[in-house]
């Protein structure tokens, strides 16, 4: 039986996704910032922090990274119809406000 997953469940599952991946993305980050940072003598390439070196802390903040990403693009694509028309869902049952140039 070739089951149809339903689209709230397709966003349910991109939003879930993209915490995942936001969250090591965002330690990553900080640790990068924070405990590795780039430059001469402290930020070194050979430079560890928990035994993991400062080459590796950035394979994985990518890889986090590209992956966050991709999931946000697909967010947005499944929202593309809320984003064309954000005027009429901003202002609900009036008319869209127009730019005057003022």
């Amino acid at each position: 039986m070739k089951t149809v997953l339903k689209r709230a469940t397709i966003n349910a599952l991109v939003d879930i996704g993209g915490l995942v991946t936001f969250i090591p993305s965002l330690a990553t980050g900080l640790v990068l910032y924070l405990f590795l940072p780039s430059g001469e003598g402290r930020g070194g390439i050979w430079v560890t922090w928990m035994g993991i070196s400062r080459h590796d802390w950035i394979l994985y903040h990518d890889i986090a990274s590209f992956a966050f990403t991709a999931l946000l693009i697909a967010h947005l694509l499944l929202h593309w119809q809320y984003f064309r028309h954000i005027g009429r869902n901003l202002h609900p049952g009036g008319n869209e406000p127009c730019d005057t140039g003022e």
